[in-house]
């Protein structure tokens, strides 16, 4: 797909209006500046949403997320890079224009296209079929005992695929479709040189992207054929295992509410849809998979699973507790009456609100597994409690949240009759280290000390500029310990040096995938809301000139006794020890006058 050029990007950041793209999100206010608000990619009682409207940036200060307007719309729209500026470009009327393409590139792109043409025709035919063919009374009749309306079947765009065996064959081939580009979107399959429809006399099923485009379907047999369900095969298109079903139905609400639930069939979907909740999407099973929690939580950071009460949802739960750790998200557990699905619930009577109720007295999935690993022991012998304490340690070793994990340890120390100081033993024994959670509960990951110093510096430079080109000049990567506050620092030194030109833009020059990205927003927008002493810079320079130095100390002292070379390494490590003794002395007298 052919590139949008520069220029065009630059010109629809231009046109843009921040604060009016926010706007939407959440409410914000004018503070100096700079616009403030609560954020709307978390949760929070206090405001820690920041808005620079002239350099089109955001950053919340709760939970880390930031970025420029493009990486706004990304996040909150479920969008590529490319769609974020289209969708800008259309909504400003900036006229894009693009990189000349080669013959190979506009060929995929016109085939791609195709594809979806091909897709969507496939799912209005099956559609029609469905309410006008008589072949298809059995599916209506099925639907119709399942307590769903024509509103809610048409909205998801249910269908019905003839028996035939080549009638959407047929129909396409009419149309100027070839036979490969059925095969190809998996609505034929070939056989020994022919070809027939792949979907036969089954209840049809679309999925679709976050934009409703159609991607592939499953199919459901009405009698005891075999097998039961019939998905598409994957293909350039469609991956079933980074597909929920519905989604292009619940992408809206769940922004809006803030929250969307995970059930694990289509039917689940369709009658909590019904009852008036249209922020559900379905895993297609309890095998949740990690693209899909990864997708859902493009949209809300609050994942509430509705799965069957038995033991295959069960082990789901589970998975997805390590899951929610690793992607750093909430995820609760709706508790299904035993025997019982959301469909049947909301059908059989208990309706929306006894669903919403249930939801409201969700347990986040830590709190649940405590409560089944302690309802699983033996609490009133000491060896029960000593295995249950075994089985708890690693519970707690994958929460994401911080705050959660202390009220659960709490109610562990409870029950298991420990002191104190086992409960310290159990938290900290338990945790990973570089993957620990921040005291405010958000997931983000905690930074160590030379991070935060690191970040601190770099936002000084950018608020001192002028005084800032001195140290940075002398600098090297060796002075950042990772890959973001390297590449930050690469771009804070090009900036202040001249080659950048200080505008809005300059953030459109780094590629999306560069690790700058997740801290610059950071970087500008403290360097232009905190104030900083004039001896912030000194200091904070020494005291990454002091780090550096240990750690060029604690290499050198591992390589001790390996090589020939090992007096003139003693010399280095007595110097580099020396010097690193003068910068903490210089640090300690508070005087930075002649750093």
């Amino acid at each position: 797909m052919a590139l949008i050029r520069q220029e065009s990007i630059d010109a629809v950041l231009e046109a843009c209006d921040m604060t009016e793209i926010v706007a939407p999100y959440t409410t914000i206010r004018k503070s100096g500046s700079t616009y403030k608000g609560k954020c709307p990619f978390h949760s929070e009682k206090t405001p820690s949403f920041t808005i620079d409207p002239v350099r089109k940036l955001y950053h919340c200060f709760g939970c880390g997320e930031g970025g420029n307007v493009f990486r706004f719309i990304e996040a909150k729209e479920g969008l590529s890079f490319g769609e974020a500026v289209k969708w800008l470009a259309d909504k400003y009327g900036v006229r894009l224009e693009y990189e000349q393409s080669s013959p190979q590139q506009e060929e995929r792109r016109r085939l791609r296209e195709r594809a979806f043409s091909l897709l969507d025709q496939a799912a209005s035919f099956y559609t029609r079929t469905l309410w006008e063919s008589p072949r298809a009374a059995a599916a209506r009749e099925y639907l119709r005992q399942r307590g769903f309306s024509e509103e809610v079947i048409r909205r998801f765009r249910l269908g019905f695929s003839p028996a035939g065996g080549k009638e959407l064959l047929e129909k396409a081939k009419a149309k100027g479709y070839r036979q490969e580009e059925l095969v190809r979107a998996g609505l034929a399959g070939e056989r020994d040189g022919r070809a027939y429809d792949r979907f036969r006399g089954r209840l049809m099923f679309p999925f679709t992207d976050h934009r409703g485009r159609v991607l592939g379907f499953g199919a459901r047999v009405l009698d005891d054929s075999k097998p039961k369900y019939l998905n598409s095969p994957d293909s350039d298109i469609y991956h079933k295992s980074d597909l929920v079903f519905g989604l292009g139905n619940a992408r809206q609400a769940s922004i809006g509410e803030d929250r969307i639930y995970i059930v694990e069939g289509y039917t689940d979907v369709l009658a909590l849809c019904q009852a008036g909740i249209n922020n559900a999407v379905a895993s297609m099973g309890t095998a949740l998979t990690e693209s899909q929690l990864k997708e859902v939580s493009r949209y809300t950071g609050n994942v509430y699973l509705a799965f069957d009460a038995d033991v295959a949802g069960q082990k789901a739960m589970m998975r997805a507790q390590e899951l929610s750790r690793r992607l750093a998200i909430e995820v609760k557990l709706v508790r299904m009456p035993p025997g019982s699905d959301p469909a049947e619930l909301v059908v059989s009577g208990g309706g929306r609100e006894r669903f919403l109720k249930l939801a409201d007295d969700a347990l986040a999935l830590l709190e649940y597994q405590v409560q089944a690993a302690l309802a699983a022991a033996d609490l009133e012998s000491a060896e029960g409690r000593v295995k249950a304490f075994g089985a708890l340690k690693p519970i707690l070793a994958n929460a994401v949240n911080a705050v959660e994990r202390d009220e659960q340890s709490r109610l562990i120390a409870d029950r298991l009759r420990l002191s104190p100081e086992n409960v310290a033993y159990l938290l900290e024994s338990g945790a990973r280290v570089g993957t620990a959670p921040d005291a405010g509960g958000t997931g983000r990951r905690v930074l160590s000390h030379d991070e935060i110093t690191e970040r601190s510096f770099l936002s000084v430079c950018l608020a001192q500029t002028g005084e800032a080109g001195r140290y940075l000049q002398d600098m090297t990567e060796s002075y950042f310990t990772t890959a973001a506050n390297r590449s930050a620092f690469n771009w804070v030194r090009e900036r202040i040096g001249g080659i950048q030109s200080g505008s809005g833009s300059d953030m459109t020059s780094l590629p999306p995938e560069d690790p700058a990205q997740a801290v610059m927003p950071e970087l500008i927008i403290r360097s232009e809301t905190e104030p900083y002493s004039p001896q912030a810079l000194p200091e904070l320079f020494l005291r990454l000139s002091a780090a550096e130095l240990l750690r060029r100390i604690d290499s050198l002292k591992s390589s001790l006794g390996d090589g020939d070379d090992e007096k003139d390494r003693f010399r280095e490590l007595a110097r580099l020890e020396e010097k690193r003794r003068r910068i903490l002395e210089h640090i300690q007298s508070g005087d930075f006058s002649d750093t």
